[in-house]
This record gives structure tokens, sequence and C-alpha cells, in this order.
């Protein structure tokens, strides 16, 4: 049987900032020729605001989606919104579904999900009026609560205080019209992990690779953490002096253990396919290496050629085509199953709905 044929999905509209522009014909173009020479027919797609009418020239039993898409909540490309609607019309496709892109956007959901499963996690709350704010345990970072490419993450997202805490909190809220979530700040080491597989898959989960994230060149706790400058801005001392070193270097036990937490909280999440776990550790009081502590699944995380995914495939010998490929087939071993997520709520409605105070 022949090879289906690749819709490469991938969004872009008016609101899209620069970065966003740039890095994403950047992976479209890269994603093309690396999976070409491999024998795969592979179309570019665009979606601006009419998704429906984008795919309709495409035959689900003919192609499978790469789905490309990120965007916000508030664009039509938004993944959870492209995945509810791949799965609607039967595509097969890359990814995790509706549902689980759903939950894991909405950083309380997450949250939530990871404190069902029992899993390590920091101290952490969700606040959509900053004067009502009550937490205790310092230092702890504030961050949009909806919010991805680390939008709204920058040293003063470290706050010491309550009265610090909740200065930052009304910032965000102002500044992005969601809420925040405060967790408390783990000033240890940080490991980003690379998790692929799904229980449709024979092989199930594995790690694929673990990299970690330097703050070493920084004294000021403010520093320590990964920002949005930290991502986007090349010229920024943040982005210069804040290497990821993968494979990370760690004891056998401590990978072990790593690489536990990791694939528990991709399950936990729903994922499939790829994603990513962020953990840093929590500091022993005794001296000791410290306990891994999850801060963040992303269900879709960033498989360009020099993102860390691909770094993590990169140091395991695989090219860039080998790792879309294995990505794509996958998807295909699973076939047109998705989870919806309920038609997707958009965010004004989940805002009112969920946040509990």
């Amino acid at each position: 049987m022949s090879k289906p044929a690749i819709l490469l999905a991938y969004g872009l509209d008016e609101n899209s900032h620069g970065f966003e522009v740039d890095s994403t014909l950047q992976l479209v173009l890269d994603a093309t020729l690396a999976l070409k020479p491999r024998g795969w027919r592979v179309m570019p797609l665009q979606i601006t605001h009419d998704l429906i009418g984008s795919l309709k020239p495409y035959d689900p039993a003919q192609w499978v989606v790469l789905n490309l898409c990120e965007g916000s909540p508030q664009q039509d490309f938004y993944y959870a919104q492209v995945a509810e609607t791949l799965g609607q019309l039967g595509y097969t496709f890359t990814g995790s579904d509706a549902w689980s892109l759903e939950e894991t956007q909405y950083k309380w959901r997450m949250k939530e999900l990871l404190d069902q499963a029992r899993l390590a996690t920091p101290r952490w709350d969700v606040c959509d009026d900053a004067d009502s704010l009550q937490f205790d345990a310092f230092p702890a970072i504030i961050k949009p609560a909806a919010e991805h490419c680390s939008y709204g993450i920058t040293r003063d997202s470290v706050v010491l205080n309550l009265a610090e805490a909740r200065r930052q909190a009304d910032r965000i809220i102002g500044q992005f019209d969601q809420p925040a979530l405060i967790e408390e700040f783990l000033d240890g080491a940080e490991y980003n992990v690379s998790v692929w597989g799904s229980a449709a898959h024979p092989k199930g989960f594995e790690v694929l690779g673990i990299s970690t994230m330097t703050y070493d060149y920084f004294s000021d706790i403010h520093d320590r953490l990964c920002t949005f400058d930290a991502k986007w801005t090349p010229g920024s001392e943040a982005y210069q002096h804040i290497p990821a070193i993968c494979p990370a270097p760690l004891s056998p036990e401590m990978q072990a253990a790593i690489e536990r937490l990791a694939i528990d909280a991709y399950v936990a999440s729903n994922c499939r396919d790829y994603g990513r776990v962020d953990i840093r550790l929590k500091p022993d009081p005794s001296g000791g290496p410290g306990a891994p502590m999850v801060l963040d699944v992303n269900a879709n995380c960033d498989v360009s050629n020099d993102a860390g995914f691909m770094n993590a495939a990169r140091a395991k010998g695989m090219s860039y085509g080998e790792m879309l490929e294995r990505i794509v087939e996958l998807a295909i071993v699973r076939g047109p199953q998705n989870r919806s997520a309920s038609g997707v709520r958009r965010f004004a409605e989940r805002r009112s709905v969920e946040v509990v105070q």
C-alpha cells in the first residue's frame, strides 16, 4: 500500500506576531524539505479564518494531517479547535487530540490533572482578581493562565511576597485579559523532557531525551527562569546566557526518576504522538539532589529543526526527516481517533465558568 499524502497544516493571520510568522514559515519549509526525500508527498496548507473551507479539497481517506497549528484560543487556528474539526471531519492527524490540547492550554486544568494523578507539582493557585489572591509559598512565579510561547513571563514574574504577587497578578490579568496562575518557584535545576508515543502504538510511551536549562550565569533569582526573551529575543542577556544542554548530565537514579515522572504526566494529560514535560527539582534542605516536580505539560511542543524536541532526537542520532516521519507514522497507526473537547469552548466562557476563587 502506498503512503498517504501529508497535508502540512499551519496557521497565520493578521494577529500573528512577526517572530511567529518567521518561525512558522521556516518550520513549514524545513519540514517539507525533510519529508519529501523520504518518499512523502507533502502539501503545505495555511489556515487563517476558514478551516473547513481550507480542508475541503483534501479527502480524509487520502491525506494525513501533520498538524503544526498553534495560535491562541481567540484565533481560528487555535490548535485544540483545529484538532476538534479534524476529528469531526474524519482526518488522521498528528499530535494530541482536542481534549488534551484544551486541558493543557488552560494551566489550572493541567495542574488539576496532575493533582488528580497524585503527581508531584509545586503548590499553585489561580486567580481572576489580584486583590483576593491568597498564597504563602514564596518565592513564587506568576504567569498568564492560558498562554503559549512564554508570553507574559519576565524577570518580574518571580515574586518574593504576597504584596509583590498581587501587583504582578494585577499586571498579568490586565495585560492578557485572563486569570493569573501562581505557583511555588523552585530555584533548582530545570529539565525539559521530550516524550513520544501513544497508548495505541505497540511501543507505548518513550522518553526521547532530557535537556537541561542552566541558569548558573545569573545570581539573582529573578533571572533564573526561562522567560519570553530567553526563547525569542536573540539580543537579550537571557537568550545568550541560558544554554540548553542535551542530553542532560544526570545520575542513572535521577534520570530514571525524571523519566518516570515525565511519562506519568504525559499519560495523565492524555498526550499522544509527542510532547514535552517541564520538570524542576525541589531543593533538598539537607543538601541532596532534590525531588523532581512537574511544572508544565506541553502537548503541542515546538517540533522545529532547532527546537528542543529535535535536539533530543538529534542526540539519539536521528535526522529531522526521521523524527517527523516517526510522528506521522504514530498517527497512521492510530487512525482517525479523536476525543472531543465538547466544541472547544472559547476563552471567555472558560474564564467565567471555571475559575473558582
